[in-house]
């Protein structure tokens, strides 16, 4: 029978059996199970060694892994299948996480003329003589301030993590507007929020919500740099990883910068936006070979496309997609 070379990672650390039958654990993201199954299908079990986040507490799951149209292919929420070519595929498993119930925090209440909000632990309850509201915060927040900012109620808090939540309400009680950022602001017409990017770079990106009858609308997003500058890849490997990132979001400016001037002129931006296409996400080859990257696109297993860079004088001189 034919037979399936599994690389099996986690977002957080776990144990993983199949079929009942463990077949070892992972501490870090960048690490992964490998081992060959045969084609069919089987029961994937992942085990939190962690047992909670800032959301709440971590549990065990389990999830079926289709064979099918020679692919295997998920429905559970929870695991991401990547397809890799050669029968390879990664089996990421994402945390299921039960929101906390029983953490012992103090209520926060506060009254605004005939309005009366409470919170406690995650839950929201905010009414008066004519509306009421319960809403389920997505965390158990810290550092809550509730305050009406121009014409609306808004609810800030801090995260685990120390993100910034927001949720906004209109006098109706309606919600308005709720999200977790690095920073947000509301000047009376948008919501501007700052997201930081865990890149190389250091981008943040910038995200403007304009108010309407409806709430609120994104209208625009663009990058800054949260160092006032690019930082540069400390080597000459990392050159292509930074070319791709800066595609990732659309700041051609940085990434014609890592191009050899003579390549860059054959090129527009529409050329390199074409060329790569809509993806997911940058990721290394499974075999780890320098020069080599994967980009990840969406799809019932997700799918790579391998790119090879050639590298000289720190300036990337050729690209070639390689499967």
């Amino acid at each position: 029978m034919e037979q399936f070379y599994l690389h099996i990672c986690g977002e957080a650390p776990m144990v993983f059996a199949i079929n009942s039958k463990q077949i070892g654990w992972i501490e870090r993201e960048y690490e992964s199970i490998d081992l060959l199954v045969e084609k069919q299908d089987f029961i994937l079990s992942s085990y939190p060694i962690e047992t909670t986040n800032e959301l709440g507490t971590n549990i065990s799951f389990s999830a079926k892994i289709h064979f099918s149209g020679g692919k295997l292919v998920s429905t559970h929420k929870n695991i991401i299948i990547t397809d890799y070519g050669k029968n390879h595929f990664k089996i990421c498993a994402i945390p299921f996480t039960i929101p906390f119930q029983n953490i012992e925090t103090p209520p926060y209440y506060k009254r605004f003329d005939d309005y009366l909000l409470s919170i406690n632990k995650n839950i929201l309850n905010f009414n008066n003589s004519k509306n009421s509201l319960f809403y389920q915060l997505p965390c158990i927040l810290k550092d809550i301030e509730v305050k009406e900012m121009f014409d609306l109620f808004m609810l800030t808090g801090k995260t685990a993590s120390e993100k910034t939540y927001a949720l906004f309400l209109n006098r109706n009680l309606q919600v308005e507007f709720d999200g977790i950022a690095d920073k947000i602001e509301y000047d009376g017409t948008q919501i501007i929020t700052l997201q930081e990017i865990s890149d190389i770079a250091r981008h943040g990106l910038v995200t403007t919500y304009k108010k309407s009858n409806g709430g609120f609308s994104k209208f625009q997003q663009y990058s800054v740099y949260t160092q006032n500058e690019a930082v540069a890849p400390a080597s000459s490997v990392a050159i292509p990883w930074a070319f791709m990132e800066a595609i990732n979001i659309q700041n051609y400016t940085l990434a014609r910068s890592y191009l050899h001037p003579s390549l860059s002129a054959t090129l527009q931006d529409n050329h390199i936006s074409a060329y790569f296409g809509e993806f997911l996400e940058v990721t290394p080859t499974l075999d780890g070979s320098l020069y080599d990257l994967a980009l990840v696109y969406n799809g019932n297993p997700r799918f790579v496309k391998i790119y090879h860079f050639e590298v000289n004088a720190n300036r990337i001189v050729n690209i070639d997609c390689i499967n």
